[in-house]
């Protein structure tokens, strides 16, 4: 379940980044953006899986889960700013924050 969580959350982060590039082109990425939705539903299906059956709900698994909600949230935060035409910089950090601390917690900590 490690590897479908990993190559999930992989291809979302290239459907994200794919998704901003076309956001900047002023091209609203309707079709990527679904696909990209789709993503996050299997990237926290097997997150729980591994949050439930592998770590037994180990605190600090807990506490990357609720980063990893984080991740996901500001990235869609982002993609519906930037095709509403708002600001996304205050997005994009909180983005960049979230991903550098579940990299931490994943690989650093919980490893």
């Amino acid at each position: 379940m490690l590897h479908s969580h990993v190559t999930g959350w992989t291809i979302t982060l290239i459907l994200f980044i794919i998704c901003a590039m076309k956001l900047r082109t002023g091209q609203p990425p309707k079709a990527l953006h679904m696909i990209l939705r789709l993503m996050y539903i299997i990237v926290l299906v097997t997150g729980s899986h591994l949050l439930f059956a592998v770590w037994q709900m180990a605190p600090m698994a807990i506490v990357k889960g609720l980063v990893g909600l984080w991740v996901i949230s500001t990235m869609e935060m982002t993609l519906v700013r930037g095709t509403k035409g708002k600001p996304i910089k205050g997005s994009i950090i909180q983005f960049v924050i979230a991903l550098i601390l579940v990299f931490i917690l994943g690989y650093g900590v919980l490893g």
